[in-house]
């Protein structure tokens, strides 16, 4: 997964890099030990996660984000990303 590639992130509804998806899902859901931040809410109940992982949602570079380009949104409801999500539920 390359560090420096911005997606749509739906349950959060805000511009992410791959990598941040990766270090918030990291960490422990509900409540946290001291010191530690718990998992955000939107994150306990993604289904985000395997696409993102197989690089399956519309990505740009940082420097492209950076410059004013934004990532198309990633249709959850089609049919190749239905199946890739119902894949890692199982």
């Amino acid at each position: 997964m390359s560090k420096d590639l911005m997606f749509y992130c739906i349950p959060q509804q805000a511009y992410m890099r791959t990598e941040n998806c990766n270090n918030l899902r990291k960490r422990p859901a509900g409540k946290a030990p001291a010191g530690a931040q718990p998992m955000l809410r939107a994150c306990e109940k993604c289904t985000m996660y395997p696409l993102v992982d197989k690089m399956k949602v519309p990505t740009i570079s940082l420097d492209a984000y950076l410059g004013g380009s934004k990532p198309k949104v990633a249709n959850l409801q089609a049919a190749v990303n239905r199946k890739i999500i119902q894949s890692s539920l199982v």
